[in-house]
């Protein structure tokens, strides 16, 4: 009889989880070889466990987080798991290891973002200037020697790391971040700020500061995923992708516009198309206010965003008068702090490049729009598979580490599945006139990223547009993915949550691996000295 039950249980065992199983044992040997054999400086190298220390700590990882992943993940589809709670088991800890993993400053201007955030964790919320226009301040030089472009090895950064604390302040530069409003900074400041009056080092303040700013990113994208109304998987992708776990579990501020981005999207669909809320009352548009300024307030590109305000139905509000004074009202809110800020930071609008002059780029614009729009759809043409692979994992670190090969091709057919199919249980179906809003959003935010690089960041009648990177356009995914909803192209089975986390989970170690090996030689070294 115990035999029956043995060989039942182990027959319903493989019909249930054996694809599911198999799927996991397959891409954690993938990841073993592809962590085992490594392609550095034109050689392909051996890594192996115990005889060396990239193998090593990689294998161990790797066999640990994929076992522990592929359990936990293992009963989310028959349990009926939360997607938001699905997220928060795995961004803490794949979260936690990419804030070790990057040396401080091999984020993408990370080096500029934490000085802003260490001026305003002293109090100063607002840049100044110098002679020459550029925005400065004098913080401590122990700051300027830890979080550095220069330190590409863990010895170096380490190195820097353990040298001795200093009094001494030196006058640093970040004009660039000047143009961001204060509340881009302040998650990280709040890290610094509170740590130090526990007698902190620099190295522990700014990892504060990553900390801080990682918790208030998965919080605000941990909402945007539970409130969503549809759509959840692509969301849940997007909050997974290694671009935007390296962004969020930096000291950058393009975390926080990338949560907010998210929340805002999310609400405003929540507040549209579910049932549960009927009415759209105080909270709700305490909610709208703050949101909407904020995420304007986290680039001007991304104003437009506050357009979706006009999406919501009259149905929701009190009256139609009611809705047009508080919509009107929330938008005009959000464009005039922004146009406030706009004013006060364009004395900070210094040149960034060798041969950029903004007041004659912008008269070339306006004066020769037929040759603009020339450039501006030859760069999209030139840069729009860089902007899509980049997206999938091929411009991590300071874009000189990607993941493999192995992982990019198989992530973007997700990404177009996801983006394009419609799971059989979303039963919402966006209207024509909510779809060409969403499109006139699009288009205008893509036209004013490339506009703003191409006056501030691009010599002067240039045709291309210089300076594009994939992270950009990360905030505006979700429009396009209203954008794009039909009803034709359905998925007919239940979207499965754990084949999509389980993959996602081996894509995230393998570019966590690849992000370790990059700056592992020094760290070698070190240990070995």
């Amino acid at each position: 009889m115990e035999k029956e039950n043995l060989k039942k249980n182990w027959k319903e065992f493989i019909k249930r989880d054996g694809t599911y199983l198999l799927t996991s044992i397959i891409l954690l040997v993938i990841l073993l070889l592809l962590i085992t054999t490594t392609f550095y400086e034109g050689d392909y190298t051996l890594q192996l466990p115990i005889k060396t220390l990239f193998g090593t700590v990689s294998w161990i990882v790797t066999i640990l987080f994929g076992i522990a992943g592929t359990l936990l993940l293992k009963n989310i589809d028959r349990k009926q798991i939360d997607l938001a709670k699905v997220y928060l088991i795995l961004v803490i800890p794949l979260g936690i290891l990419y804030c070790i993993v990057a040396p401080l400053g091999r984020v993408p201007d990370e080096d500029a973002h934490s000085r802003k955030a260490m001026a305003i964790s002293q109090g100063n919320f607002f840049s100044h200037a110098n002679e020459n226009g550029e925005a400065t301040e004098f913080l401590n030089a122990k700051l300027n020697e830890v979080v550095t472009r220069s330190a590409d090895s863990y010895e170096e950064a380490i190195d820097r790391m353990i040298t001795p604390e200093t009094e001494d302040l030196v006058e640093l530069g970040y004009t660039t971040m000047a143009l961001y409003a204060p509340i881009c900074h302040l998650p990280q400041a709040i890290g610094m700020f509170v740590t130090r009056l526990f007698g902190a080092t620099i190295p522990i303040q700014c990892y504060a500061a990553r900390l801080v700013n990682f918790a208030v990113s998965v919080f605000l994208i941990y909402k945007a995923i539970k409130l969503m109304p549809f759509k959840k998987y692509l969301l849940l992708f997007l909050a997974l992708l290694p671009i935007t776990l390296q962004e969020i579990s930096s000291m950058a501020a393009d975390a926080l516009t990338i949560a907010m981005s998210m929340f805002y999207v999310s609400y405003i669909l929540y507040l549209k198309y579910d049932n549960n809320k009927k009415e759209i009352g105080k909270k709700e548009i305490v909610i709208l206010t703050i949101s909407s300024i904020l995420v304007s307030l986290c680039k001007i590109v991304y104003l437009p965003l506050c357009l979706l305000l006009f999406v919501l139905p009259k149905e929701k509000f009190k009256t139609s008068k009611n809705k047009k004074i508080v919509t009107i009202s929330i938008f005009a809110s959000s464009v005039i702090i922004n146009l406030a800020w706009l004013i006060y930071c364009s004395r900070f609008l210094v040149v960034f490049n060798y041969g950029v002059n903004t007041p004659e780029q912008i008269k070339y614009v306006l004066t020769h729009p037929i040759s603009y729009l020339l450039i501006f759809f030859r760069s999209i043409n030139i840069f729009y598979e860089m902007v899509v692979v980049g997206l999938c994992g091929e411009s991590l670190g300071l874009f000189d580490v990607q993941a493999s090969v192995l992982f990019i091709i198989p992530c973007l057919i997700l990404f177009a599945m996801l983006l394009i199919v419609k799971d059989k249980k979303e039963k919402i179906k966006i209207e024509l006139s909510t779809k060409l809003i969403f499109s006139f959003i699009f288009i205008t935010i893509i036209g004013l990223i490339l506009t703003s690089l191409y006056v501030q960041w691009t010599s002067l009648k240039n045709p291309l547009i210089y300076g594009i990177q994939p992270r950009y356009f990360l905030p505006i995914i979700l429009l396009a993915a209203v954008v794009l909803d039909n009803h034709k192209i359905i998925y007919q089975e239940t979207l499965s949550k754990r084949y999509i986390t389980l993959f996602m989970l081996f894509f995230n170690l393998q570019a966590i691996t690849v992000l370790f090996f990059s700056y592992l030689n020094g760290f070698i070294n070190y240990y070995v000295k």
